[in-house]
């Protein structure tokens, strides 16, 4: 009889218990309906074999030895800047810059050639062909009538630029412009192969007229390129 009176009670407990939170049961019966679903719909769908099942298993980079900084190293710039191709100052008035395709031996030839002249027009024999040795009289000459030889621990031209040149077969021209602070002249110096380069010919621009101003043109030289 004690069990039946304690029995009774027990189930009252229990009811008001469960009637007291009702979301509980719904929300337990719908996580239940959506994993069913869920699972049918799993069951039901044909699944292809995994092209790399130790990737997915793995943490992807894990041996991979590579620095935080590494993208912004000098050697990441310098990797880029190689695969970029060279940009080159563009100045009204004067040829491309870009000597990159130039014969080696000849840009060395002019070079050396442009360095002597900024010095002075002595000393510039050994660069022309011994057949037109007249034109570097001319050449001489014709720069006499424009300045004065500079006297010593003096240069005659401050810096230059050397342009792409235009080749031939049997003759090369090569654009050259010469600075003197803030003042300049171009030539075209022409050139043949016979044991090396040797200038057979100096124009100086038939526009000029004195001194040209360079206009705040780029002081960079090319005769590293």
């Amino acid at each position: 009889m004690k069990k039946i009176v304690w029995l009774g009670p027990c189930l009252v407990l229990f009811g008001l218990i469960s009637c007291s939170n009702p979301q509980v049961i719904l929300l337990t019966l719908q996580e239940e309906t959506l994993r069913n679903e869920v699972q049918i719909k799993a069951d039901s769908t044909l699944w292809t074999n995994e092209l790399e099942p130790e990737r997915l298993s793995s943490t992807i980079n894990s041996n991979i030895k590579t620095s935080e900084k590494a993208f912004n190293s000098p050697q990441m710039f310098s990797t880029i800047k190689e695969l970029q191709p060279a940009v080159y100052p563009e100045i009204k008035g004067l040829e491309s810059l870009d000597c990159t395709a130039m014969n080696t031996s000849l840009l060395s030839t002019m070079d050396k050639f442009c360095q002597q002249l900024c010095k002075g027009t002595d000393n510039l024999k050994d660069f022309f062909f011994e057949d037109y040795m007249f034109n570097y009289v001319f050449f001489k000459n014709d720069l006499n009538l424009l300045f004065k030889e500079p006297q010593k621990d003096e240069d005659l031209f401050d810096r230059y630029l050397i342009c792409r040149a235009f080749e031939n077969e049997n003759l090369t021209q090569v654009p050259v412009r010469f600075y003197k602070q803030k003042e300049h002249i171009d030539l075209s110096v022409y050139l043949t192969y016979h044991n090396g380069y040797k200038i057979t010919q100096i124009d100086i621009d038939s526009q000029f007229n004195g001194w040209g101003n360079t206009n705040g043109e780029s002081k960079k030289e090319t005769t590293g390129q």
